[in-house]
């Protein structure tokens, strides 16, 4: 069957892309749910406001690591089998963090979350990609991406209503049964996909980028400590030494040849700086509302309740428009409410405003809808069947350092202003220092921000010049 003919009844069809959208609704869920329950985990293992964010770091680090070897075990052993792999470590890992009785307990936990993670990341695009035909695959992407942004905006509320009522570990048992559900969906489809059945695994390939990319980001994350510029270049020379071996390698854990593409390298750096420029939005809103603004955990979840809201009507129409018009304005477009969203996280004050609030969070949600589905539609479309699910997994690391650094600018900022020993709840002394940081922080992420609506701009293809990779 050919990639435009496809050759998946509808049936088929329905059912990878439920069972992907399920997946994709969980993994941004591990992350979210966990941003306003911080100064709850904060309190438990009495711990600094810095700290707090080490859970959410550890599953970054991990599942970013695992990223590119997942995608590869997926073309050898099979695309399916992954996903599920994926969904019984997610299940596992999640059980386990609700009994963690210790602070490091939990970060193993999250460090096996993320391994899951980067299993359904790697193969959900891919099988999308695999069962519609590249002229139905607009509408599909869209709902998947519509699941994922939903799941990253309702982490807030479910973590934040669970937390309230039952503490905070019972929010890790609400993704159990989300879990099993996706679990149960990918059974009904018996297809597997092994695009590269009976070839060799480059091992070496892989510790060089998962030693290099945790380095580099651990480097950022630990941001201003004096070893940060070390691990900053031990992961760079790491990243330049895989690059240059998979080059050379007959059988890659990565087919570098995909930047090439001039298509593929300026949309997956544009997820980068949307996702750099914007993530930590939700983790700042947190804290400024509950810290400053003196909110329960339930409360701040419903109030940013309205990103989704506004993705889930949005993202469906970029989906379709991406098939009919060019990508291009839809992205650009997407980048642009992100300058707006980061500009206004500058203004924020000691004084909670919430009209400000609900503003930053409809120009994000605006941002999110009109660039990731249509920049997703252009970079599988950029490469061949062969290469799915490295492009998914491309996908997926793009997005995740992408939130990572998101996350380290402001904790870096937090560490520089406020410092690492105190907790700034219930402390109004320290309210100033906090939102300082934020602001400061969203100065970079405006910068970033203007960065990815110049290069989705700039991305036309000029005739013959494409580079897409078959």
């Amino acid at each position: 069957m050919s990639d435009d003919e496809g050759g998946f009844t509808s049936k088929e069809k329905r059912i990878v892309l439920i069972a992907c959208c399920i997946a994709g609704f969980i993994s941004p869920l591990l992350t979210t749910m966990i941003n306003v329950a911080v100064p709850n985990i904060i309190g438990d293992f009495d711990l600094s406001e810095h700290s707090g964010g080490w859970p959410i770091m550890a599953f970054f680090l991990s599942s970013v690591a695992f990223l590119v070897p997942m995608s590869r075990l997926s073309d050898l052993y099979g695309k399916r089998k992954m996903f599920i792999f994926g969904i019984i470590v997610v299940l596992i890992s999640s059980l386990f963090s609700a009994l963690s009785v210790s602070f490091e307990m939990l970060l193993v936990c999250r460090v096996v979350a993320g391994i899951g993670t980067a299993s359904i990341s790697s193969t959900s695009i891919s099988m999308i990609a695999q069962v519609y035909p590249r002229s139905q695959r607009g509408l599909p992407l869209a709902i998947n991406t519509m699941c994922i942004y939903i799941g990253a905006s309702l982490g807030p509320a479910v973590g934040g209503l669970f937390t309230d009522m039952f503490g905070w570990r019972s929010m890790f048992l609400a993704l159990i049964p989300f879990s099993v559900a996706g679990l149960v969906s990918m059974l009904f489809f018996k297809t597997d996909f092994r695009t590269s059945e009976g070839e060799p695994f480059d091992l070496k390939g892989s510790l060089l980028y998962g030693v290099g990319i945790v380095a580099m980001m651990y480097g950022v994350i630990s941001l201003p400590e004096l070893f940060s510029p070390v691990f900053m270049a031990a992961g760079a020379v790491l990243l330049v030494a895989f690059f240059n071996f998979e080059t050379k390698e007959r059988y890659p854990v990565l087919a570098v040849n995909l930047f090439s593409g001039r298509k593929f390298r300026r949309s997956t750096i544009a997820t980068l700086l949307n996702y750099g420029s914007s993530y930590a939005v939700l983790f700042s809103l947190s804290l400024y509302l509950r810290d400053v603004g003196g909110m329960k955990a339930s409360t701040v979840g419903l109030i940013i309740l309205l990103q989704p809201a506004i993705q889930a009507t949005v993202t469906p129409f970029a989906g379709r428009m991406s098939d009919k018009i060019d990508p291009r304005y839809l992205t650009t477009a997407g980048m642009m409410m992100m300058c707006v969203g980061t500009a206004l996280m500058i203004t924020l004050t000691v004084e909670v405003v919430m009209f400000k609030v609900y503003l930053t969070l409809i120009f994000t949600g605006l941002g999110y809808a009109l660039f990731s589905s249509p920049n997703t539609n252009m970079i599988m479309g950029s490469v061949g069947a062969k290469h799915y699910s490295e492009s998914s997994g491309v996908i997926s690391v793009m997005r995740q350092v992408g939130m990572m650094t998101s996350v380290a600018v402001v904790m870096c900022m937090i560490s520089i202003i406020l410092g690492t020993s105190d907790a700034v709840a219930g402390h109004p002394e320290l309210f100033e220092p906090l939102v300082s940081s934020i602001r400061y922080s969203f100065v970079v992420c405006f910068i970033l921000a203007v960065a990815g609506a110049l290069m989705t701009w700039f991305s036309k293809d000029n005739a013959g010049t494409e580079g897409s990779v078959p």
